[in-house]
């Protein structure tokens, strides 16, 4: 008993060690962080912010401002829509850019956020509803996009590794609830983030022949 509590032990040290190591290096995942922490503490003192640069479909076809499928991607209601993105960020993030690199990890954040806005806006055309969306979700589901296709890339390694398969199952529960049941979530650009970040995750893995273990999850 004694020997399996140690190995226990050595198991969760060794889990904990690789995910400081790879967020020394996590530079865009880290630089993310940062702007979102710093942009919402700015929005506390300055409310007008959001005005500025909150996601509103009205807005960008009437003004023109198009720059608003970025800006609205740093921009939280609340403490608690932060916390929960940004959770998912640290997560996620750090594990994906060490797989993906860093440009590439920085391009897919920004095209997922920029298709599940693009595709928010036109379910909000088609339907003929006004709303105003903010929050980094969409590039953060773009992050779990890319994770999926590695899983299920690697699909039966994974069925044979028990911590692994927990960790997965955990993280799986945590994005559906906080993605998809959360009170004012923005499904529509949820998913278009996700699949971005799937396909992003093929172009990779498969065309660009990335075969590399991802390591802090694997």
């Amino acid at each position: 008993m004694e020997d399996t509590q140690n190995r226990d032990f050595n198991n969760v040290d060794d889990f904990w060690n690789k995910q400081s190591q790879i967020y020394k290096t996590a530079y865009v995942s880290i630089a993310i962080l940062a702007l979102n922490v710093l942009v919402f503490i700015a929005c506390l003192a300055n409310t007008s912010i959001y005005d500025i640069g909150i996601m509103a479909t009205d807005w960008i076809l009437s003004r023109g401002e198009w720059y608003r499928f970025i800006t609205s991607m740093f921009l939280h209601a609340d403490l608690n829509h932060l916390f929960s993105n940004m959770l998912m960020l640290v997560l996620a993030g750090g594990i994906v850019e060490k797989h993906a690199g860093h440009l590439y990890y920085g391009i897919m954040f920004f095209a997922s956020g920029i298709v599940g806005n693009v595709l928010s806006m036109m379910y909000e055309i088609v339907g003929h509803i006004v709303r105003y969306s903010l929050g980094a979700s969409g590039g953060t589901m773009g992050i779990v996009g890319y994770l999926a296709f590695w899983i299920f890339a690697n699909k039966k390694g994974i069925l044979k590794n028990r911590n692994l398969l927990f960790r997965i199952v955990f993280l799986t529960i945590f994005i559906i609830d906080s993605c998809f049941f959360q009170e004012g979530a923005n499904t529509v650009a949820h998913l278009g983030g996700f699949i971005t970040g799937f396909i992003m995750g093929y172009i990779n893995i498969v065309i660009m022949n990335n075969n590399k273990d991802m390591e802090g999850l694997a």
